[in-house]
């Protein structure tokens, strides 16, 4: 398919987004498990991990999350690791749940989690009885002896419950409690670029996308590797906001840019860094993803590629990938 076309696709794509979600600005439904995510996640929050546990299977919880972390699905869960003491503490699976988001901001870190419709909110006061915390107000707070597993605690020393939205907000402070990123525009942009509801997703303000998805910082070689390739391709630039998703056989990357003209400009270099060398990682490219198609929306460059099976983890932060980072 030629670029013209591709972006003619795109933009008809994008179009009937925004007038299906009603807006000048293409956003997720305001009831899907995206959307309730981001209400949810801090208004200053730099990066958030999203997972939708209605992916995972509904069997065996222990080989349910290995092959959730094996498919990358579960590679940004912050309770997948602790599956089993989550259950053992809460006293329901994870599997329970709807979604879940983690977040980070300047000063301090969130968790979110919707809950499915089989558990009804005096289940979760319950589960919160159950491990440890103590009743102040609206809210909750984990007391001194919780039997919550220490890499969670961080995350949930004070909670409050949302039963209208089936949303369980915890933080490592008050401050972080509050909602509403889905309220920035930038965001909006670049998650509703993603399309539909992934298994996973990494959100990102740019310079955090840079970081752990560029060059910068990984050792001699790499970073001249990187630096060199992504000056034959013509240049990065940093984004406003970026997101990495995978779906089922999917990997999407969406930037955002301040301008129509840079995101178009972009799209040309990093479509050329799909090919070649995965600078950092073993091998090519098109060893791990393949069949890159590259579209424009406005300020938004989206590359949608199919992910190959049992290939390396593209939603850690271990190593980099050129054509997401800067």
């Amino acid at each position: 398919m030629s670029r013209g076309r591709a972006m003619r696709r795109s933009a008809v794509m994008f179009v009937a987004l925004a007038l299906i979600t009603g807006g000048c600005s293409a956003s997720p439904s305001a009831s899907s498990p995206l959307s309730a995510a981001l209400a949810a996640v801090p208004a200053d929050a730099v990066e958030i991990s999203f997972t939708d546990w209605s992916h995972v299977d509904d069997g065996d919880l222990a080989a349910a999350v290995r092959a959730g972390l094996a498919d990358d699905t579960l590679t940004r869960s912050a309770v997948a690791p602790q599956a089993a003491q989550w259950e053992e503490v809460f006293g329901f699976s994870p599997q329970d749940l709807a979604w879940e988001a983690g977040s980070l901001t300047d000063s301090g870190s969130s968790l979110a989690v919707g809950w499915s419709s089989s558990l009804g909110p005096d289940r979760i006061t319950d589960a919160l009885e159950a491990a440890g915390y103590e009743r102040d107000g609206e809210r909750w707070r984990l007391g001194e002896d919780a039997p919550l597993p220490a890499a969670l605690a961080a995350s949930m020393t004070v909670a409050e419950v949302d039963e209208r939205s089936r949303t369980l907000r915890a933080a490592s402070d008050d401050t972080a409690l509050e909602g509403g990123l889905s309220a920035r525009r930038a965001v909006r942009d670049v998650v509703a670029a993603v399309g539909e509801v992934p298994a996973a997703m990494l959100l990102q303000r740019g310079d955090r996308a840079c970081a752990t998805a560029g060059v910068s910082g990984r050792g001699g070689q790499v970073a001249e590797q990187g630096e060199a390739a992504a000056e034959r391709a013509g240049g990065l630039a940093e984004p406003t906001w970026a997101a990495r998703a995978v779906g089922e056989g999917t990997f999407t990357v969406a930037l955002g840019f301040s301008s129509p003209g840079l995101a178009t400009g972009q799209a040309r270099v990093r479509e050329r860094l799909t090919t070649g060398p995965f600078i950092g990682r073993p091998g090519a490219v098109t060893d791990v993803v393949t069949d890159a198609d590259v579209t424009v929306e406005e300020n938004v460059t989206r590359l949608s590629f199919t992910r190959r099976d049992g290939g390396p983890s593209l939603m850690d932060s271990t190593g980099p990938i050129l054509f997401a980072g800067c």
